[in-house]
């Protein structure tokens, strides 16, 4: 009784655990946004027009002109000078790569990013991951002979994974969503289509 117990409590945590970390991501945004970007708008309007939110409504509506601005010619070159500046910085270039390759990737369709999904083979195992080129060529003076994919193997439960140059013959594409894929990828489980 007290294994089915424990069974029913750890299916219980599965179950709530996504949706209650999601809503306590989205409440802990939110409230920074309105604590931090809030004690702004108070020194800007007069006492007594600020009201509780407002600090919220302020930082989706900067993210929204920051996203608008973006699209324009002198914001894109203050950025990208901006960007030539840090990746000069051995330390911060690395990590300003990384999250900005993260932000990319979460800010646009996934498709867009992620190629075909395919499953590659090693010997006796298989591995799911995301064709990155067709014609791969490894940087420098190396030549190969032989024709070569370039697939992206993302690793579990982690941001992560390695780009591998293999034969053509080792792909087998897969009749999946990149979202599905990566999403089985990154928790281990189980690979599904879903009609």
């Amino acid at each position: 009784m007290a294994n089915k117990i424990w069974k029913w409590f750890l299916q219980g945590i599965a179950l709530v655990a996504p949706v209650v970390l999601t809503i306590a991501l989205l409440v802990w945004l939110g409230s920074w946004s309105e604590r931090t970007v809030g004690q702004l708008i108070k020194v800007i309007i007069p006492q007594g027009w600020y009201f509780e939110g407002l600090g919220l409504l302020a930082g989706i509506g900067a993210t929204l002109a920051i996203g608008l601005a973006a699209n324009f010619f002198l914001v894109r070159w203050v950025v990208r000078i901006f960007e030539q500046i840090l990746d000069r910085i051995p330390l911060v270039k690395s990590l300003f790569q990384a999250f900005k390759d993260i932000a990319r990737l979460l800010s646009s369709n996934s498709d867009e990013h992620l190629g075909q999904v395919v499953a590659v083979d090693f010997e006796d195992t298989r591995l799911v991951g995301f064709v990155m080129q067709q014609d791969a060529r490894l940087p420098g003076e190396f030549m190969d002979e032989v024709e070569r994919v370039a697939v992206y193997l993302p690793m579990s439960y982690q941001l992560g994974g390695y780009t591998v140059h293999v034969k053509r013959d080792r792909i087998t594409p897969l009749d999946v969503s990149t979202d599905q894929a990566m999403r089985a990828v990154l928790t281990g489980g189980a690979l599904e289509s879903r009609q």
